[in-house]
Parts: structure tokens; C-alpha cells; sequence
């Protein structure tokens, strides 16, 4: 029976979503992605879900996001799912616990993104000056619509010391959307600085019901009061 205690730090603690970058060591990349993919497909929990898996094209390395409901649980995940695996050289982990995102172009992502696909989807890592986050992120949120290129997300990352923002991207090809970075992202009021990350496929591991909490909890009450 769940206490008191528990049910307020269940309100006190909405699910965060983490997303994990794995370093696979040169010559182990074939048997190590699939170890890694397989482990990710099995893997049911009430506290941690897997979502999605991307290969990084720059760097041949997997990158896979969660949708985190227990930490501790998180722990023994990372411990025994991802980094107990054969070629796994290390693990980056960055969290998010809040955005914006355009849900029909984030369904359908699976399908526009692939290996034999020209559309490409680059996840941008923005600095934002401080004292400016909100600003900036709600200048990105308004940027108008580009003929050539979607946003599909845009969250909010600023504990970690990689970035502040992540903007998710696809486009027509690699020139529209770095022209997009250049033109639009990088002159907005606030931003330092952007590093792009190209991925060269996107596999759904997300059950329906994963989908619809996402959509439902992260995207929709975590972001609200953000903006003031």
C-alpha cells in the first residue's frame, strides 16, 4: 500500500526524460548495438521505459532515449541493461523535465528518418546565456515555419553541462537545416553557442501506453508555468 509520503513524492517527482548517449568501441559496433537494441527491446518496467534508439552519424555511436518514473530504478538500468554490455566504452547521460514538442512529427519520425532517406534529423545542443533561459526558449518556440525544415522538440536541459536547450530538427537535406541553425538559432536573442548531431535512423521502442504518458505528462503539464 502506498503512503503518504510516497504519494506526495509521486507528485513532488513527474517522469523525466533521459537520454543516453552509448560509446561503442571501434571493431565492436555491430555485436554491441545489437546487444544493446536487444536488451532495450526486452526491457519492462514500471519505472524506466525506453522510448526510441538513433545511430549518431558522426560518431557510429547509439543514442536512446527513456521516459524515467523511478531513479533508483534508473540506476540499476544503466548498471545492468546498458552498460554491462560488450563494447559499451562509456555512457553520457542527459535529462530533461520539460518542452515543447510537435507530437504528429515526432510520431512519425520512424518512418522519415533512415538510413536510405534524404530527410535528415539533427539534435542541436544550444548554450544559453543565463538569465535569459526563458526568453530564449520561448524567441525558439516562436520562430516562424520554415518551408524546408520541422522542429520537432524543444527542451529544456540547463543542469547539464553540455547544453541548455535541445532542439530536435529534420529537414529536406543538411544544408536546409544548417541553414536553418545559422540564420534562425544561432541569432537568437540569448544563445551563445549550438553543436549539431546528425542521426542516421530512429526506431520506436516505446509501447502505445509509453506514448500516450509521454505525450500526456512531459509534453503537456511539465512545460506549463514556464513561461511567465
Amino acid at each position: 500500500m502506498t503512503s503518504e509520503r510516497e504519494q506526495i513524492q509521486e507528485q513532488l517527482m513527474p517522469p523525466m526524460l533521459a537520454f543516453i548517449d552509448a560509446d561503442i568501441t571501434s571493431g565492436k559496433d555491430e555485436i554491441a548495438r545489437e546487444q544493446l537494441l536487444n536488451n532495450l527491446r526486452r526491457y519492462r518496467s514500471d519505472g524506466v521505459s525506453p522510448l526510441w534508439v538513433n545511430w549518431m552519424r558522426q560518431r557510429a555511436d547509439l543514442r536512446f532515449a527513456c521516459l524515467v518514473r523511478d531513479v533508483r530504478e534508473f540506476n540499476r538500468f544503466m548498471l545492468d541493461v546498458v552498460r554491462n554490455v560488450e563494447g559499451v566504452r562509456e555512457t553520457r547521460t542527459m535529462m530533461s523535465f520539460g518542452g515543447r514538442a510537435d507530437i504528429d512529427t515526432l510520431l512519425e519520425l520512424e518512418m522519415e528518418v533512415s538510413p536510405n532517406s534524404k530527410t535528415v534529423a539533427t539534435s542541436v545542443l544550444i548554450d544559453v546565456e543565463p538569465g535569459l533561459d526563458r526568453r530564449c526558449f520561448q524567441a525558439l518556440v516562436d520562430l516562424p515555419t520554415h518551408p524546408d525544415v520541422k522542429r520537432v522538440w524543444l527542451l529544456n536541459t540547463y543542469h547539464s553541462d553540455d547544453a541548455d536547450l535541445m532542439l530536435l530538427l529534420i529537414g529536406k537535406d543538411v544544408a536546409a537545416v544548417t541553414g536553418y541553425v545559422m540564420s534562425w538559432v544561432r541569432t537568437t536573442k540569448g544563445v551563445i553557442d549550438t553543436e549539431m548531431h546528425t542521426m542516421l535512423d530512429w526506431r520506436w521502442l516505446a509501447s502505445p501506453d509509453d506514448i500516450v504518458e509521454l505525450v500526456e505528462h512531459f509534453f503537456v503539464d511539465n512545460y506549463r508555468g514556464q513561461f511567465r
